[in-house]
């Protein structure tokens, strides 16, 4: 579970004087602090301390109650976000928490239960989706584990988790196309993370191994010719067909798969999509389309695929300073924007 951090003291309690809720900020800021370094027997002191002094902010509660999890005392933990769950400012965070509390312990019915009554509060929870999808995963049910995940993408296309989780799943299988489509746009909504740099050296992997080159010519495989989906029903595989008609239109003339390469083929297959796909624009390849009119595809490419070849894309970017420092500069200005309307999943691509 990735830590989700509650701040906003003031309006989550706000019969708070301004001074109390200045004092709860410092709490908290403190308290955080503490922990990064571990120090959790000091953090938990300072937060139990600031609540039995009347400072009664869910987010105190829920440091307190994150500060248990971290030094494994669960029980601890459970007994502090329970009672939270009446609470009229509640936040999905709070089930997520004491659902992976409850888990930790043993109990993953009672796990589950939690995860599914945040969800009927919360419908549009993504992390909620993606607790239940876990607990799919860890018990080899992949199948579920993707209908979670992928409910959680359409819910809340801008928590990237669950992107991450189906793409390493369909990196395993026979149907890489929608890892490298999850995965790309993990990157783009976690950037920089660990996570973020992992993904990077996976779709440079991926990538590579789909995309071969012999005496013929070529091959292209991200797919197999038809998909089972998540609710059980057989349905023609027509996205990735597109996919695959357009990267071996982009493929041809290149006899090796590098970085550079890599940039031109895609330079080839963003054009080649956008121009006979157009029942199947999505918000990445609109986003590429973006990338290309600013000038800036080559270099985000090289950030995209450059920790599967870290070598190489230093090289580059030594190479390119000036077009690297734009890119970035207008990479950070203009992030990805997903929404109900635009989101990508294997069900909008129908």
């Amino acid at each position: 579970m990735k830590r989700a951090l509650i701040v906003v003291c003031g309006l989550l309690f706000i019969s708070f004087q301004g001074a109390k809720a200045q004092s709860c900020d410092s709490v908290l800021q403190s308290a955080i602090k503490l922990m990064d370094n571990r120090q959790y027997h000091d953090a938990q002191r300072c937060l139990t301390s600031a609540i039995s002094q009347g400072m009664d902010s869910l987010a105190l509660h829920y440091e307190l109650a994150w500060c248990h999890y971290s030094m494994q005392d669960y029980k601890k933990c459970v007994s502090v976000l329970e009672p939270l769950l009446k609470r009229d400012d509640v936040l999905a965070d709070v089930y997520q928490l004491l659902g992976n509390a409850y888990d930790e312990t043993g109990q993953s019915g009672k796990a589950v239960s939690i995860y599914e009554q945040g969800l009927k509060k919360f419908e549009n929870a993504g992390c909620l989706y993606l607790e239940l999808g876990n607990m799919k995963y860890q018990n080899g049910d992949y199948k579920n584990a993707l209908y979670y995940y992928e409910k959680g993408i359409e819910a809340d296309p801008m928590f990237a988790s669950n992107y991450y989780r189906a793409a390493l799943i369909f990196f395993a299988s026979t149907e890489e196309v929608w890892g490298v489509m999850y995965g790309e746009l993990f990157m783009l909504l976690e950037k920089d993370s660990e996570r973020c740099k992992s993904m990077s050296r996976e779709l440079y992997k991926i990538y590579s191994e789909e995309i071969s080159f012999g005496r013929s010519g070529a091959e292209v495989d991200f797919d197999s010719p038809t998909i089972v989906y998540s609710n059980s029903s057989v349905r023609p595989n027509l996205f990735p067909e597109s996919f695959r008609s357009a990267m071996r239109a982009a493929v041809k003339g290149e006899r090796i798969l590098d970085l550079a390469s890599l940039n031109r083929i895609r330079q080839r297959f963003a054009r080649e999509f956008s121009a006979n796909s157009s029942s199947f624009a999505n918000v990445l390849s609109d986003y590429h389309q973006e990338l290309i009119s600013q000038g800036h595809f080559e270099a985000y490419n090289y950030w995209l695929f450059g920790y599967g070849n870290p070598k190489l894309t230093a090289s580059w970017v030594n190479a390119n300073k000036t077009k690297w420092d734009s890119f970035l500069a207008w990479f950070e200005k203009n992030p990805i924007s997903i929404n109900p309307s635009n989101v990508f999943s294997r069900y909008t691509m129908e």
